[in-house]
């Protein structure tokens, strides 16, 4: 059944507005006469569509559409006016209104209109499908559009950049991530490479992927994310650098205008605010109580890894490495389960991956103890995690490890690269 505000001033309008609806299967019907009470009402419930008057005595359709907008990010506001000029229709879809109708309705074309809206509301009620070809590593489920930037010359470059930067995108770490992109790309173009650089996007995630068809080595992509970049959510492989941003959640805008009165309850919800953030018991309390068992067990499987690191540094071959990943794959496997850790599973399922690629020819007393200290440190910060997230409940995010245990793992990786990253003369990729 789907839900349906009139709001308008005048009681004809909205009797003409019912009747039409009358026709309409599987509707329900709701009112109200001023922008005002259709904000009270929306803070109260949720709507799938609105029509929405424009000229209204004490909150007109502007203020409310921007109110409602704040708090119900899914419903579709249909705007709704005697005035048929351009300025006030452009003003109504800037505030969050995604069609405009004039009155007085014409009744066929209202009927062909709401034959549309329903269908569209409805697909939004279905979960994010999987679309065809999906490029990005994180997640299948995007949406089925993209943006592609195939970049053969420093102008389309500089158009990727103002595309993303030049207004307002509300993706966390955007600028961050445009400006990597940006001085890999001019190394690609100054050493005659030309690439692609293509955009996914779920409902809560942004995909951003640079396809260089290998043209840069990882050791020196690694090492200028670690520079620069040190806590992004990335995933490497020889052709492509693909990040994940999170997509910033607007903090509601509060009512400015004096002669308008909100109730508390409507005040709490506008005026709230929204992060990315997510503590430790509240994660715990709603997510993860059927998982305690499996995290209890960490403590035995981090008292095995401890033995199992300091056994390989007393003799460093394949048989004492393996069982390092062996014991380390519990955690991996576990935190695969935990899907709000997919970032922190990755960083140390690409450690076991690494460790076990390395030859004994590769053991090297000092690379050994070197990375058996690593390898502690790293097994330490696991230990806390386990402990400030699931043990204690004091973590302010769940979070707050991923950049660190990232960071860590591409350090250990390091200690075996044949020489560090040469990002000079040839190499060089500039970063400002």
């Amino acid at each position: 059944m789907l839900k349906v505000l009139i709001v308008d001033d005048n009681d004809n309008n909205r009797l003409t507005l019912n009747l039409l609806l009358e026709e309409v299967d599987n509707v329900e019907v709701y009112e109200a006469e001023d922008g005002q009470i259709a904000v009270e009402m929306c803070v109260k419930q949720n709507f799938d569509l609105i029509f929405m008057d424009i000229m209204m005595p004490h909150m007109d359709g502007f203020e409310a559409t921007k109110l409602i907008r704040q708090v119900q990010k899914k419903c579709m506001i249909i705007a709704l006016s005697a005035l048929d000029d351009q300025v006030s229709k452009n003003k109504m879809l800037s505030l969050g209104a995604e069609d405009y109708l004039t009155k007085p309705i014409d009744a066929e074309l209202f009927c062909t209109r709401i034959k549309h809206y329903i269908r569209i509301i409805r697909h939004r009620d279905k979960e994010t499908k999987t679309a065809s070809n999906v490029l990005n590593p994180f997640n299948t489920k995007v949406y089925s559009r993209n943006t592609t930037f195939r970049i053969e010359k420093e102008e389309s470059l500089g158009e990727f950049w103002d595309y993303w930067l030049n207004g307002e995108k509300n993706i966390i770490d955007l600028s961050d991530c445009v400006r990597l992109i940006y001085g890999f790309g001019l190394w690609l173009l100054k050493n005659e490479h030309s690439f692609t650089i293509v955009m996914e996007e779920s409902p809560e995630k942004v995909y951003m992927m640079l396809l260089h068809k290998g043209a840069i080595k990882n050791s020196i992509i690694k090492n200028i994310l670690l520079k620069h970049f040190a806590h992004a959510k990335y995933i490497l492989t020889k052709e492509m650098l693909s990040f994940q941003l999170d997509i910033e959640k607007k903090t509601p805008l509060k009512v400015q205008k004096a002669t308008v009165e909100i109730s508390d309850e409507a005040k709490k919800v506008l005026e709230k605010t929204h992060d990315n953030v997510l503590s430790a018991t509240e994660y715990i309390d709603n997510n993860i109580i059927s998982f305690m068992g499996k995290i209890d067990g960490l403590e035995v499987i981090n008292d095995e890894i401890d033995k199992a690191i300091l056994d390989f540094e007393r003799d460093p071959n394949k048989r004492t490495a393996t069982i390092i990943c062996e014991n380390f794959q519990e955690y991996a496997d576990l935190l695969a389960e935990l899907v709000d850790f997919e970032h922190l599973g990755f960083s140390v399922q690409t450690l076991i991956n690494f460790l076990s690629t390395l030859t004994e020819d590769q053991f090297e007393k000092t690379k050994v103890k070197k990375l058996s200290s690593m390898l502690l440190n790293l097994l330490h910060d696991l230990a806390s995690w386990r402990e400030n997230v699931f043990i204690t409940r004091v973590a302010r995010d769940i979070h707050y490890l991923d950049a660190s245990l990232l960071s860590s793992c591409i350090q250990i990786e390091a200690i075996f690269e044949e020489k560090s990253a040469d990002i000079s003369g040839d190499d060089e990729i500039e970063f400002f």
